[in-house]
């Protein structure tokens, strides 16, 4: 695919003072950068891969499997490095990649697609842990769901989210028609009504092309995702007047009197400065508070933005179970196609405690894995380990019709998780996790109840260890809040210190909720950017 015919890069952008420097272009940066333009602001975006749906280097319906190559990382659309994990303070650390998305559109150019809305309930959560005094969860959160309901509508439109309402759900939507359900999906749905839960299709940022194979955790070589580039980032860039840097590595802020006045940045091995109005920093719940942390200075000694200690802190991550279902009793028990997934929130909340959203996607099917075998023409040993471990899974079931379900479970906020920058490096990013207990129970909690729930019509077995976590989901590493002491940022994510400085990725969360997390970037971003375009 050739580079595209408008021109992205700036002649002169370190001599322009821009209204808005953006920097990242994943769910919460690309969305902002996006609104702010078509507002009328003149928007440069700050992203440290490639334009991996024009550059011709990138490497699209093919999966990636880390070999220590940071280019090669990056012409995949992934993270260039490893973060280094620990079990607990000044604990010994290992290198892990990194499983986020690196390049235009961030994460959102590699997910699955489902953006499901937060629960109402979401946005109290410390009432379902009362007997949890450890963890740092607030009474709620700084805005309420009736306050974010209208920017949910806007971002589901905007992303042209397909699916059909939640039953359980209080709250009407107005989502796209997702495609005619095959006999398979009739099959499924009839069996957990006749169990008497309460399936709905999945919602999802998917177009569903002839001969989608879902390019899981790759790149996709057709107009499927409705990933942040497509949606965001290239109208901004081709309708509004924006502009990019990409390849081009925030390192660090500049602060004086509570503004920042530029961003220090690294381009093709120079460094560059940039100036403007307002920051944005969208970079990811690990890259974000570290580049916070790598621009102490003498009235930040600890990171910008970090009087309250708080920068880094509260990392949660969601527990995932992966559970294979089929149909004990089906005369179409040998047809494996699904058109689109299903998704349930039955034990969402159970008793008074918090669990999670269940759901399966398209492409969890064996119809599709085999599709995409044959279409990358690659063996199962080259696949990266989480993709490994489900596919080679698939492939010793092939024939046996199962469908692979994904239980997210909300993890809880400890001010013990954190993320740092690694002594020593430039670059190097670390966080220090311990897996809870009472995570680890809830997780077991919900695959007990849906298998006891479904055992009379559907079979289900974990594919991997009951809870696993969910890195791709990091979140809560910059918390908003009213108050400046147990937050980073205020309700409209402006961080408390600065007059200039927002964080619009999923570093805000005071919790994580039990879905996946998109969807509510996108809303708040649009949320935060209407009202911030009213001060520019």
């Amino acid at each position: 695919m050739r580079m595209p015919d408008w021109e992205p890069a700036p002649q002169d952008a370190e001599g322009h003072v821009w209204d808005v420097v953006v920097i990242g272009t994943g769910a919460g940066g690309a969305t902002a950068g996006f609104n702010l333009a078509r507002l009328g602001h003149s928007v440069l975006f700050v992203e440290r891969g490639k334009l991996v749906h024009h550059d011709p280097g990138v490497v699209r319906g093919a999966p990636f499997s880390w070999n220590g190559n940071s280019e090669t990382a990056l012409n995949h659309g992934w993270w260039p490095s490893p973060v280094y994990y620990r079990a607990q303070e000044g604990g010994s650390s290992i290198p892990i990649p990194l499983p986020v998305g690196a390049g235009a559109g961030g994460s959102t150019a590699l997910f699955g697609a489902v953006m499901d809305r937060f629960r109402p309930e979401d946005f109290t959560p410390r009432r379902f842990y009362a007997k949890i005094p450890d963890a740092s969860l607030p009474e709620s959160w700084p805005i309420s769901y009736e306050e974010m309901a209208p920017f949910y509508e806007r971002a589901e439109k905007l992303f042209r989210v397909r699916g059909t309402p939640d039953p359980l759900s209080s709250v009407s939507t107005e989502l796209g028609d997702p495609p005619a359900a095959s006999d398979r999906e009739l099959a499924v749905f009839a069996a957990l009504k006749q169990t008497g839960l309460n399936p709905y299709r999945i919602h999802s940022a998917c177009e569903r092309v002839a001969a989608c194979s879902g390019c899981p955790a790759m790149l996709c070589p057709r107009a499927c995702r409705n990933d942040a580039a497509r949606i965001c980032l290239y109208p901004a860039l081709t309708q509004h007047g924006a502009r990019i840097l990409s390849s081009c590595r925030a390192i660090r802020f500049e602060e004086k009197n509570r503004t920042v006045e530029r961003v220090i940045c690294e381009r093709n091995g120079q460094r560059i400065v940039l100036r403007a109005r307002v920051f944005v920093l969208a970079a990811n719940a690990f890259s974000t508070p570290v580049l916070l942390q790598r621009s102490a200075n003498e009235h930040f000694p600890e990171g910008l933005a970090n009087s309250s200690g708080l920068v880094g802190r509260n990392l949660m991550l969601h527990a995932a179970n992966r559970v294979f279902m089929k149909l004990k009793r089906s005369s179409l028990a040998r047809s494996v196609t699904m058109n689109y997934g299903f998704s349930l929130n039955d034990f969402y909340s159970y008793k008074g405690t918090k669990l999670g959203n269940i759901h399966a996607h398209p492409l969890a099917t064996r119809d599709a894995i085999l599709r995409f075998l044959a279409q990358t023409k690659i063996g199962l040993k080259y696949l990266p380990g989480p993709l490994l471990s489900i596919l080679t899974s698939m492939a010793s079931l092939a024939y046996s019709s199962w469908i692979n379900l994904a239980m997210i479970v909300e993890d809880l906020p400890y001010t013990a998780h954190f993320v740092t920058s690694k002594t020593g490096s430039e670059d190097g990013i670390e966080y220090t996790y311990c897996y809870p207990d009472e995570l680890r129970s809830r997780a077991q909690m919900l695959f007990d109840l849906f298998k006891a729930a479904v055992e009379n019509y559907l079979e289900a077995r974990v594919l991997q260890p009951v809870g696993e976590l969910n890195v791709s989901h990091g979140c809560g590493t910059c918390r908003f809040g009213e108050d400046s002491r147990t937050s980073v940022l205020d309700r409209d994510n402006r961080a408390h210190d600065l007059d200039n400085l927002y964080v619009l990725d999923a570093s805000f969360f005071p919790s994580s909720g039990g879905i996946n997390p998109s969807l509510t970037i996108v809303a708040n971003s649009l949320r935060a950017t209407d009202r911030l375009s009213h001060r520019l």
